[in-house]
């Protein structure tokens, strides 16, 4: 069995909890599964992963139990973009595993998608202090975390690469003053109301590697 999250909203909380989730009234979406249009809700691995509804009145936060195989792990951001482009559309289809299959900090927002109704019994409302505590914050953190661990080991040099690209940011809004001396491959930015330096050498990013 699998463990993911549900938003409702709060006024229908013990009706679900007493008589379940049906799939042909909760479905929030049609997605193309193995080749197939399904029905889904989709769920969350992770409570916060939504952070305005956990923290809402309106809606309460439900833990459903579901078995693997009625379970199926997607982008939401994908599908959010390709909701007005049908190439991303596409990609997100492609890029859907089932569950056991999935590795956490792959997608940016990892969505469960319950292809089936949820009965009574493997419905239980969050206790948000005492229930099963998940193994990171949310699944953004984990995700831009991800790939920026990857990219150091790929890349000694990647931190420094990130801290150029920020300052030259800043130096675009006129933040920050910048002279950079490529000779010596050393670019200096300079705060314009503290007046204070920051020397960072500059990147050659024709020798990066890692995922980018």
């Amino acid at each position: 069995m699998v463990e993911v999250y549900y938003y409702i909203p709060t006024e229908d909380v013990d009706y679900v909890v007493e008589c379940g989730l049906k799939l042909s009234r909760w479905f929030d979406r049609e997605v193309v599964i193995e080749g197939e249009l399904r029905k889904c809700m989709a769920a969350l691995l992770n409570p916060k992963d939504d952070i305005e509804k956990y923290r809402s009145e309106s809606f309460t936060c439900v833990k459903l139990e579901v078995d693997e195989k009625h379970c199926f792990v997607a982008d939401g951001y994908l599908y959010r973009l390709g909701m007005d482009n049908p190439q991303i559309m596409e990609m997100y289809s492609a890029t859907i595993v089932p569950v056991d299959g999935y590795i956490f900090g792959k997608f940016r927002l990892p969505e469960c998608l319950v292809t089936c109704t949820v009965i009574a019994g493997r419905i239980s409302v969050l206790n948000k202090k005492q229930d099963s505590p998940v193994l990171f914050d949310n699944s953004e953190e984990l995700y831009i975390n991800n790939i920026i661990g990857i990219n150091m080991e790929e890349n000694p040099g990647f931190n420094e690469a990130l801290l150029y690209c920020f300052f030259n940011k800043l130096a675009e809004i006129d933040a920050v003053k910048k002279i950079e001396d490529f000779g010596k491959k050393v670019a200096l930015f300079i705060e314009k109301k503290a007046g204070k330096p920051y020397i960072i050498k500059i990147p050659d990013f024709n020798n990066l590697t890692g995922i980018l």
